[in-house]
């Protein structure tokens, strides 16, 4: 495990991968390296195949520091640390919301240069400020797990029963302890989804993109990725068969190879 210091003082620990072109995994809501093996696998594959790969503890997660108060902002400037220690330049690959600060990386030009998105979750016009609101009076009595247990239910759209046995699975303690950021990736996602214009906001992004989604997934997400991949200068599609929202390493990896390469 290895380290940067971002602008703000924030230490943020990652693991490093291989030697060559580097690829920075950011994870979604609640994702981190403590319960995420599936992208630890993708980063050794890559590695592998002659990459640098770099997956880190978003700030607040695992084993990564946290400074008050939170902004996208500051997640960028983590992200410039970490490219600028593998090197000045890299692929981002996100997960789900981690889109959020793929993109925004990508519009600062801080060494992006390209992006993979998986399922980013942006809807046009949807409002998130109820769910923030609940999230924050949850968060600020102490309610992790409640907080948690509404994200995934009345965000997410998990059914309640299914919700109710992660609860009881030994992990659910490691998902609880994120519920602090998930109003991070919200907030994030608001702010997108209530801009009247995706064009604008991301017409400087021109370097090579590609949008994935499978077709197993959560209604609405793969509409959301289209709506995406239309909006960037230079983004295409594509439908992985079989997959929900979390890709497979067997699934992903090819498809991502391909694209890196």
């Amino acid at each position: 495990m290895s380290t940067v210091t971002s602008q703000d003082g924030t230490v943020i620990d990652y693991d490093r991968y291989g030697d060559g072109p580097a690829v920075i995994f950011i994870g979604g809501a609640t994702q981190y390296r403590a319960i995420d093996q599936n992208t630890r696998q993708v980063a050794q594959q890559l590695a592998a195949e002659g990459f640098t790969a770099i997956d880190y503890d978003r700030r607040g997660r695992g084993r990564s520091g946290d400074t008050a108060p939170w902004a996208l902002e500051r997640e960028i400037e983590d992200l410039a640390a970490l490219i600028k220690a593998a090197g000045g330049t890299a692929t981002l690959y996100s997960s789900s919301s981690g889109a959020t600060v793929a993109l925004a990386a990508a519009v600062a030009g801080i060494g992006v240069t390209a992006l993979a998105l998986y399922e980013p979750p942006l809807f046009a016009g949807a409002d998130h400020a109820e769910h923030l609101a609940t999230l924050h009076s949850l968060l600020a009595a102490g309610q992790n797990d409640e907080a948690m247990r509404y994200n995934l239910k009345a965000v997410i759209g998990i059914p309640s029963e299914v919700v109710d046995g992660m609860a009881q699975t030994p992990g659910w303690a490691e998902i609880v302890a994120v519920a602090p950021t998930l109003v991070y990736d919200l907030t994030a996602v608001h702010e997108i989804n209530i801009d009247p214009d995706w064009a604008t906001r991301w017409a400087s992004i021109i370097v090579p993109t590609i949008v994935y989604s499978g077709d197993q997934t959560f209604p609405g997400l793969p509409e959301a990725a289209d709506a995406v991949a239309a909006a960037l200068p230079d983004a295409t599609r594509r439908v992985l068969p079989g997959q929900g929202h979390g890709p497979t390493p067997e699934a992903i990896v090819p498809v991502l190879l391909e694209f890196l390469r």
